[in-house]
């Protein structure tokens, strides 16, 4: 059985740490697991967070509940990344995900102009690389307060 599909049990009826229901938290983990699938920004990329199928805040308390309501280790994992990516969404990006878009460069291209390239699509996420840093600081540390190990994530 694989480890989303753990998530949708139906033995446990309510989670405790939040105002939403086990099922409604199912729902959005799994809204957010095929966002992911399909939409995710590549790394080294941001988009804006009004992408996101439900609010960043709903997703994270989401994972929460069923982070604390399951248990189960490798489930716990897998949540885990999906709540440090969160970080790849932010206010004010607006409708282009900004960063290097790898699949978009002529790899076999001259390689100064390929460097030139990859230095021109970079230079937008200067600004968003302190925020992304921090938000992935916040998103740890409430990780590590839920008490997931947090030793393999951006570290």
């Amino acid at each position: 059985m694989g480890m989303f599909n753990r998530l949708f049990r139906r033995d446990i009826i309510r989670a405790a740490p939040c105002e939403l229901s086990l099922e409604t938290a199912q729902r959005v983990v799994q809204d957010y697991r095929v966002f992911l699938e399909t939409s995710a920004p590549l790394p080294g990329r941001v988009a804006d967070v009004s992408e996101l199928p439900h609010s960043k805040d709903h997703i994270k308390d989401a994972i929460s509940v069923c982070i604390t309501v399951f248990r189960d280790p490798q489930l716990t994992e897998h949540l885990k990344y999906g709540y440090l990516m969160l970080s790849a969404w932010q206010n004010g990006v607006g409708a282009q995900t900004l960063g290097p878009h790898f699949a978009r460069l002529d790899l076999d291209g001259d390689p100064l102009e390929l460097a030139q390239q990859i230095q021109e699509q970079s230079e937008p996420m200067e600004k968003w690389k302190p925020l992304i840093k921090a938000e992935q600081s916040r998103l740890t540390s409430e990780l590590s307060a839920m008490g997931v190990d947090i030793q393999l994530a951006f570290g």
